[in-house]
């Protein structure tokens, strides 16, 4: 194209040049820098977003996602939003009406992709198993796609952390994707290929969201000196994530600091029936988690009792890996050594977990105990790290839950009972 500079179009020579530069940087298509995008999964050139409906674009590139004028080329490619979406996306990031699930593809721009089958990746969905397989080695699959995961019976209600995290983070907008509020998508990396290594971490704290989280070694659980990861599932030798030999937390990232980053506070919840096991939290929230020295027992509060119990039969012993030094005076558990992050239990009838529990633990299979309680046991699940439950079979969690301080429950010990 021929720019041209009409005599009293500028006053002088120098605006003249910052004319004809002007015209130039909009014209000329420099290369783009590379730079964080580029060493993320979604960007990268051989394994990043490819929608497949459009052609022209390589692997990676922002096109895939964004369509700058609601349209490439003066058409609309699939999938058609009818009109013009937040972030030039093509298509609306979430419905809010979805304020319960279960989900639909078309619910969140994320699972366009993140299905098993169907969506717009080319090649086809991309599989995504829970945290309890992908990183604890567990054998049954009861979802194999992050949209499965959020359909199955507990899940984290995409309505209430985008609710959330509109009204605690100046980052995130009305229009923003509640996947968001966990993961910058422009920096997220391949973490479930490379489980061995939180280098690859796909998540950057709400408080953070321009950085990942995990990727550097003060990030990591091993900042806890209390912690050991539980056992690889079908091992007594190695540890999580992936079968390590290497237990000292180095290789997991410090989900507590991240998960808190939500979780300190009293977070509503819009799922029908689902309150806290704490009566003194507000009703219809989640109860504030306090994992420091001052607060609960699988926190870094100071153990009541040795591994061997304590004044009475019901205190029951604590199993390995956390019967030995340097952890038996006390152990720091990761949020996610018990919870799968985006859903957990498959439902096939009976009582099912509802606050994200994984279904199996420290080389545990968390399984139903007796007719009608198929799906989850909470003894089973206790006895994944303790050898005693004197509540019996479904009973732990009536005294044994976030924040416990004896209430209606009795007992030799003062203080939490969590």
């Amino acid at each position: 194209m021929k720019v041209e500079i009409k005599a009293g179009t500028c006053r002088d020579t120098a605006q003249c040049f910052f004319v004809l530069f002007f015209f130039c940087s909009v014209l000329i298509p420099f290369p783009a820098a590379a730079g964080p995008y580029t060493l993320s999964i979604h960007g990268s050139g051989s394994n990043g977003v490819h929608r497949s409906s459009i052609t022209g674009y390589s692997v990676g590139n922002c096109s895939h996602c964004h369509e700058q004028h609601a349209s490439i080329d003066g058409e609309e490619p699939s999938p058609m939003a009818g009109s013009a979406s937040a972030f030039t996306l093509f298509s609306d990031n979430f419905n809010d009406t979805a304020q319960t699930g279960p989900y639909a593809m078309e619910d969140n721009f994320c699972f366009y992709c993140h299905i098993a089958t169907g969506g717009v990746q080319s090649g086809g969905g991309i599989t995504n198993y829970q945290f309890c397989i992908t990183f604890g080695g567990y054998t049954v699959n009861s979802a194999t796609d992050v949209m499965g995961a959020f359909n199955l019976s507990s899940y984290h209600n995409l309505y209430d952390i985008q609710t959330f995290a509109e009204s605690k983070f100046t980052f995130f907008k009305p229009t923003s994707n509640p996947c968001v509020a966990c993961h910058n998508p422009h920096l997220v990396k391949n973490h479930k290929d490379n489980p061995t290594d939180s280098a690859y971490t796909t998540i950057s704290r709400p408080t953070d969201h321009g950085e990942l989280w995990g990727d550097d070694a003060n990030e990591r659980m091993s900042n806890y000196t209390s912690y050991r990861p539980p056992y690889y599932y079908g091992s007594t030798t190695s540890y999580e994530p992936g079968g390590v030999a290497l237990h000292d937390g180095s290789q997991t990232t410090d989900y507590n600091a991240f998960c808190l980053d939500c979780h300190q506070y009293e977070v509503p919840v819009s799922t029908s029936g689902l309150n806290s096991m704490n009566p003194t939290t507000t009703s219809g929230h989640l109860t504030a988690i306090d994992w420091s020295s001052a607060g609960d027992m699988h926190g870094e509060r100071p153990r009541l009792f040795d591994v061997g119990g304590g004044a009475s039969s019901c205190t029951g012993t604590i199993i390995a890996p956390y019967n030995a030094a340097p952890v038996k005076s006390n152990y720091v558990l990761s949020c996610l050594d018990c919870h799968d992050p985006h859903g957990s239990v498959l439902a096939s009838g009976g009582r099912t977990s509802t606050y994200l529990m994984r279904k199996e633990i420290n080389n545990n299979k968390v399984d139903g105990c007796g007719p009608g309680v198929q799906n989850f046991c909470e003894s089973e699940f206790c006895y994944s790290c303790h050898t005693n439950s004197h509540a019996g079979a479904q009973g732990c969690f009536t005294c044994h839950y976030h924040g416990g301080k004896n209430i209606n429950c009795s007992g030799p010990w003062t203080g939490p009972n969590f």
